[in-house]
């Protein structure tokens, strides 16, 4: 009976799977995996789709054919160079510095920097200057920059990025002609034969503009310079390719006057306030500012002949740099200060220059050697008339400094002025100096 029954189950079974009910099923089945498969697939075309189109429309670093083909290289370089957030877009912060490099290029944004070649006439005497330059010491700086977990130490290393990285100067040595110092003579005889006429090498004209409001902090190249401040240039980027000849900040520009003077001879003093900007896009500006440049021309009164030229940044402070630095796009948010110390920043020639002529013409491509004795030269000079360089480079600060007129002394000496006079002290403490730009 049981068997019967099992056996009747079988066939039950079998007809079932044989039914048109069980034909549909499968049927069914089938159409339901045929949809998922077909509706999964369209899901991730659509999904490639969006985000090919997202990727080309939203990506801050797609640049389209049409687009590349018409700006060009340059002109998409030039673009993320500025583009400092990486966001695809040109804040009108970041634009401000595209408009200084244009105005300062004349008009061709594609140029960094200007060609300041002098080239040495055949007939001039040639000079070898050579630099001795020793970097900023990061330690004498408020900021800590190296300890672990210093504000400064991870995520705003980029701001200083250009004065870590400026560690010798650009150009041991340059020759230059005779002529090319044309711009630190003075302008007349008269400048000769009284040292109380102090002359400009450069004299900054201020526009409206600027009279206003300061020299913009965005910039990252020098502006077009006259040509006979084409040596300035060149003597500045011995030391770093991008030298700023006017100073955001007065004293701006270079005077000078006469020191000494003979028949043969004149010694000329000069002052010199320039920056550096350190920085490139699209690294936010950084400007190295040193305390002043001091410096010494001794030449011929023919102008043929030089027997002497020096220019340095005074190293006997504490500090004599200033830097001012961006760490975001706004000023009033992001601008950092400090005050630092160089022990060598310096420009001297190597000998006394010498007359070109048919057969030497090859010395304008090769350094003159250094003569042991030049300094000795400079001493056995007899003046017919003088002052000292001290009181030289004091009629020059006061020149720029009118306030110190009034005679300042250190603390100690106030003292003993105080006791002898019977007069109050005024006490002045500050960081830096206020007769340079140290401060």
């Amino acid at each position: 009976m049981s068997g019967r029954t099992k056996e009747n189950k079988d066939i039950s079974s079998s007809d079932e799977r044989n039914t048109p009910l069980a034909d549909t099923r499968k049927k069914g089945s089938c159409c339901r995996r045929c949809i998922f498969w077909t509706v999964s697939i369209i899901v991730g075309l659509i999904a490639v789709g969006a985000g090919f189109f997202y990727y080309h429309l939203r990506n801050p670093f797609y640049v389209s054919d049409e687009i590349y083909e018409s700006i060009g290289q340059n002109g998409v370089q030039l673009f993320f160079q500025h583009d400092r957030n990486k966001d695809g877009y040109l804040s009108i912060d970041e634009f401000e510095s595209v408009i200084h490099r244009f105005i300062s290029s004349g008009g061709n944004i594609t140029v960094d920097s200007f060609n300041y070649e002098l080239p040495i006439d055949v007939e001039d005497s040639i000079v070898t200057v050579k630099s001795y330059f020793s970097p900023l010491r990061l330690e004498t700086m408020t900021k800590d920059f190296e300890s672990e977990g210093s504000l400064f130490s991870f995520a705003k290393q980029d701001s200083i990025s250009g004065l870590k990285e400026w560690r010798t100067a650009s150009a041991e040595w340059m020759n230059f002609g005779v002529k090319h110092f044309k711009v630190f003579l003075p302008p007349s005889e008269n400048y000769i034969t009284d040292p109380e006429n102090i002359y400009h090498i450069v004299k900054y004209e201020k526009s409206f503009t600027d009279m206003v409001k300061p020299i913009s902090n965005n910039r990252y190249y020098p502006p077009r310079l006259e040509e006979d401040q084409h040596i300035l240039q060149r003597l500045l980027n011995m030391f770093h390719p991008r030298p700023f000849l006017i100073n955001r900040f007065a004293p701006q520009g270079a005077i000078a006057c006469v020191r000494a003077y003979n028949q043969d001879y004149i010694d000329i003093v000069f002052r010199l306030h320039a920056e550096f900007q350190l920085n490139e896009p699209p690294r936010y500006p950084f400007w190295f500012t040193p305390a002043q440049f001091k410096g010494n021309l001794i030449i011929s009164r023919d102008y043929t002949k030089i027997l002497y030229f020096n220019m340095y940044v005074p190293n006997d402070r504490k500090l004599n740099v200033d830097m001012e630095w961006l760490n975001g796009p706004k000023e009033s948010e992001n601008m950092e200060v400090d005050i630092g110390y160089m022990p060598e920043m310096t420009l001297n020639i190597t000998g006394v220059s010498i007359k070109l002529g048919p057969d030497n013409q090859y010395i304008r491509d090769i350094p003159i050697p250094q003569d042991p004795r030049l300094l000795q030269k400079v001493k056995d000079l007899k003046w017919s008339k003088e002052i000292t360089q001290q009181e030289a480079q004091k009629k020059l600060e006061i020149y720029l400094y009118p306030f110190k007129k009034v005679p300042y002394y250190n603390f100690t000496t106030a003292i003993d002025k105080a006791r002898d006079e019977n007069k109050l002290i005024h006490s002045i403490l500050l960081w830096g100096a206020l007769d340079d730009q140290s401060c």
